[in-house]
């Protein structure tokens, strides 16, 4: 025993040397047990032989009995040494077959083993990384290594009774590559941690399948979320349209309903027609304009009872409807009755369409016009019988004006003042503009207006034969807007301010032969107002001149006149003499 234990404490001091470069700790361990045991057993035994031994005959027996101990214990040893090796050979087989990385932890070195596969499985060659804690620490990605060294301390302190995490690991290449870390501690008598022994394996596909599926999950949470959003908006919107729909339906049957009170109550004749004139359905108004029943008018052709004479222009219309050209027709036409009277309607045609766009059917809308035709006939022959008095009115005054003028003549031959006879002149030639006008009333088709343009034409014409006027020197421009048409009560007084403000002119603005020009303007100046503008470029009005206070009856008129159709008169005299004056139109 004592030579098994020299033997044993040698091949303790050889595994301290070996678990330098390779920590057989396990191994180391055991060989010390077995070292401790012997060396107790040793002393024991030896304590128990030592008077034996004193009592040896000699040292041969002893060297002879130590001979036989020493062969025991060499056959001892070299069992033990099989063994070990067995053991270390199926360690290393396990650590080489094992496709994860195992780690030895010393706690109180801070030496960690680190198999060639953990090492491997980073990138690294087997003496890239040394044995030390930091080398292992370094890698763990800078976001994982808290709760790494919170898993470890759980463990520590037996709150959790295996070391298990998964963290991310440095790869050589500069990736990090996920590992699921599992350890077991082993603690000392005095409840301190004195190594732990673990392993790591490759979880990286996995990660990223899990990655990848939550991934898929969140785009599939988002899809379903947007189905279910856009379900939910379906079925609102299918809802709002049911209820739309029945809304409609509802609204059809109430249009249904009063289409067929009013189609059928209505108070002209409702019809549809084929597109061929067949009566399709009729109104029982229609049957009451015809004389005919429903059923004796649906065996018809709107063709059979319209007059021959209005045949071929509703069929015009009818044709154009059906070649789109136009929407509908109106039109007044006469319909024999079944008793075969004639009456008069009138109709209204539109075409409804398929919704390809074909022809479906007429709707018609008769109107028995019978009444106002006959009093349209009887206005008509009012209206003749008035026009031709309103004409011969007309015509009567003018020659009654004319009369008064040849009168005024006839008297003016036994005048021998020259103004006195210039007095008489003035007055033939305002009696003879007003006779214009009613010649013109009487020549208007409306007989109520008269068109200015014409009038003042010949109204200009006239008072340049009177004053004998030489065109060459003096012209006489005119310019009137088209559309101007005034009533009697209007024309009147306007004809006669016409004729005042031209023969001033005529009269008063040109001396010795001078030569010039005067302009007539007649325009419409604001939203129902009137200008008249009399320019004449001669040598103009006195500066002390006011027509307010000037003894003449051409002004006097002229500012009655004015007052009479509520006019402003405007009076400007720069280069000659302009008068205007602005007046609604009635």
């Amino acid at each position: 025993m004592f030579s098994t234990f020299i033997v044993a404490c040698g091949t303790t001091h050889i595994m301290d040397v070996w678990t330098l470069w390779y920590p057989t700790y396990w191994l180391s361990g055991l060989i010390k047990a077995i070292t401790a045991f012997v060396s107790v057993l040793t002393a024991i035994e030896l304590f128990s032989l030592i008077p034996k031994a004193l009592a040896l005959p000699s040292h041969a027996r002893r060297l002879k009995a130590a001979n036989c101990q020493l062969a025991k214990e060499i056959a001892i040893r070299k069992h033990t040494e099989e063994v070990l090796r067995e053991t270390e050979e199926r360690w290393e087989l396990a650590l080489r077959g094992n496709n994860d990385g195992i780690w030895d932890w010393n706690v109180k070195t801070n030496e960690v083993f680190l198999s060639t596969r953990w090492k491997e499985m980073l990138g690294y060659e087997e003496h890239e990384i040394s044995n030390n804690l930091n080398e292992r620490i370094a890698r763990v990605h800078p976001d994982d290594l808290d709760t790494v060294i919170k898993a470890i301390e759980n463990h520590f302190s037996k709150i959790t009774p295996f070391y298990i995490n998964e963290h991310r690991v440095l790869c050589k290449n500069g990736t990090y590559k996920w590992v699921l870390d599992r350890g077991q501690a082993l603690w000392d008598e005095n409840d301190n941690v004195v190594r732990m022994v673990g392993s790591h394996t490759d979880i990286t596909e996995r990660k990223q399948a899990e990655e990848n599926l939550s991934n898929l999950l969140e785009r599939l949470e988002t899809i379903v979320e947007q189905r279910t959003i856009e379900l939910i908006q379906i079925n609102n919107s299918l809802q709002i349209e049911i209820t739309e729909r029945q809304r409609i339906e509802n609204a059809l049957r109430e249009s249904e309903r009063q289409f067929r009170a009013a189609f059928h109550q209505a108070a002209v004749g409702i019809a549809h027609v084929g597109t061929n004139g067949q009566w399709l359905l009729v109104n029982q108004k229609l049957c009451d304009i015809v004389g005919y029943t429903s059923q004796e008018l649906e065996l018809l052709t709107f063709q059979d009872i319209t007059h021959p004479d209005d045949l071929d222009i509703d069929l015009n219309y009818v044709n154009q409807v059906l070649a789109g050209e136009i929407e509908n027709y109106s039109l007044e036409k006469r319909y024999f009755r079944k008793n075969g009277a004639i009456v008069w309607v009138n109709l209204t045609v539109s075409l409804m369409r398929e919704s390809s766009g074909e022809p479906n059917y007429f709707i018609s809308v008769v109107e028995d016009i019978s009444d106002r035709k006959q009093s349209q006939k009887q206005i008509q022959a009012s209206l003749l019988e008035k026009e031709v008095l309103l004409k011969e009115i007309y015509h009567r005054v003018k020659n009654n004006l004319q009369v008064i003028s040849s009168l005024l003549n006839l008297q003016s031959a036994y005048i021998e003042d020259a103004n006195d006879m210039a007095i008489f002149q003035q007055s033939q030639q305002r009696i003879a503009s007003m006779a214009l006008v009613h010649e013109k009333m009487c020549q208007s088709p409306d007989l109520a207006k008269i068109n200015l343009n014409n009038y003042v034409q010949d109204l200009v014409s006239s008072l340049c034969t009177c004053y004998e006027l030489n065109t060459n020197v003096i012209s006489i421009n005119i310019h009137i807007d088209n559309g101007i048409l005034l009533g009697l009560d209007t024309a009147i007084p306007f004809s006669l301010i016409i004729h005042e403000l031209v023969s001033n002119s005529l009269k008063h603005a040109f001396y010795g032969g001078m030569s010039g020009e005067i302009n007539i303007e007649i325009k419409h100046s604001l939203e129902n107002y009137i200008s008249l503008i009399v320019r004449d470029n001669g040598i103009g009005l006195p500066s002390n001149f006011d027509f307010q206070n000037t003894a003449s009856l051409g002004w006097e008129l002229i500012e009655a006149l004015s007052d009479q159709l509520s006019g402003n008169i405007t009076i400007k005299s720069n280069i000659g003499v302009e008068f205007q004056i602005d007046f609604p139109l009635v």
